[in-house]
């Protein structure tokens, strides 16, 4: 069996600073094409031991060349993360120090609506090991909020990884694609389809990536794995607040992401989905994955946590003083569950049958794309 070559930041810093196709690129979406080393502060070290994990499992999942797919920092205040096809044959994955930091500050508001949200939770055994754990370095309050933090990192790193593995290179003719941009467009009709297709498809892997990272760390924190000797009630107790943080955990993307109510006269204008169609995308593939592996919990329960970890993400996306913020606090005051899923779109895009039939249109283009897609693994 092939090993999978273990990445590195610090040798791949020197490669990326010579890759000419990468420098290009990081001009064109980050505005310059300065990279951090990842002992630059304490935060990157963090970001770069997180990238590591997935980029790894990702690299496992190449049939060949794993180590042509490669990760580095940008240290632009730009909010972003970038996928670029180099001609050196790199497959670079590229995360800005701003969508770092923009991260960092917004994990605490979904550890306090976490916490509120599952009250049954949070004076286990399990959740204990994990509060009373230091935080990650960076500038953390609390474990659990570098947890969160890990946890939506390894996410937008999955989905970039995504675009690798499933081989878009061929449908972005300018060799690269940002998170938060419009440019990089297909150059074909119906571009704005294929485009929010290729988002899609590339968001399922990210969050199966995001899961297994997330996962695997909870195994490390805790000490404990589910194979072990744990009575019925134990094992479903475990199982509960597994799939209760990696549901929130993947999650907290929401708060870069940030849903709204879909404008569908504008969508055929942008190359990503639409906020509130992505989150659902999330929220439905991590439930999927639960119902798999988690067969202690029934389907009342697995519903409850996709819709509570729903509410706590997106609730944390909310900004005082907009219409979304009226809503909420409207429907708090009226005593309605929920209202940060109403307040943000979610809740109205489940029962609009424009959205059953651009879902539907998604699924129907990938499938149409796929034969002449490249995948790496």
């Amino acid at each position: 069996m092939m090993t999978t070559p273990r990445h590195n930041f610090a040798s791949n810093l020197v490669l990326a600073q010579t890759d000419a196709d990468l420098q290009q690129q990081l001009t064109i979406h980050f505005g310059t094409s300065d990279l951090s080393a990842p002992n630059k502060s304490p935060l990157v070290t963090t970001t770069t031991d997180v990238m590591n994990w997935v980029v790894q499992k990702a690299r496992s999942m190449y049939k060949a060349e794993p180590e042509k797919l490669v990760a580095a920092i940008s240290s632009s205040a730009t909010k972003n993360a970038l996928a670029v096809w180099s001609g050196s044959g790199r497959d670079w994955i590229v995360f800005s120090e701003g969508l770092m930091e923009l991260l960092r500050d917004r994990v605490d508001s979904v550890a306090e609506r976490f916490e509120e949200a599952f009250p049954d939770l949070m004076n286990t055994t399990l959740m204990q090991r994990l509060l009373t754990r230091s935080p990650l370095p960076g500038g953390f309050t609390t474990s659990f909020s570098s947890f969160l933090y890990f946890a939506a990192v390894a996410f937008f790193t999955g989905h970039e990884a995504g675009h690798h593995l499933a081989g878009h290179k061929s449908q972005y003719p300018r060799q690269a694609h940002a998170e938060n941009s419009e440019s990089g467009a297909i150059d074909v009709d119906g571009a704005w389809l294929i485009g929010q297709a290729l988002e899609r498809d590339a968001d399922l892997l990210g969050i199966t990536l995001c899961r297994i990272a997330v996962s695997s760390l909870l195994g490390q924190l805790w000490e404990v794995d589910e194979a072990e000797n744990l009575s019925a009630d134990e094992r479903k107790c475990f199982q509960r607040v597994l799939a209760a943080l990696i549901s929130t955990g993947a999650l907290t993307a929401a708060v870069f992401i940030k849903p709204k109510s879909i404008d569908w006269t504008n969508q055929p204008n942008v190359l990503h989905p639409p906020a509130v169609a992505r989150l659902l995308t999330l929220a439905a593939s991590i439930s999927l994955a639960i119902k798999k592996n988690f067969h202690d919990l029934d389907g009342f329960y697995r519903r409850w946590i996709r819709l509570m970890s729903l509410e706590v993400a997106v609730g944390a996306t909310i900004t005082p003083g907009t219409n979304a913020d009226r809503i909420h606090q409207e429907r708090i005051a009226r005593g309605g569950e929920l209202a940060a899923i109403r307040a943000t779109g979610i809740r109205k895009a489940l029962h609009d049958p424009m959205f059953r039939k651009y879902m539907a249109q998604l699924d129907a283009t990938i499938k149409e794309i796929r034969p002449g897609l490249k995948p790496r693994m």
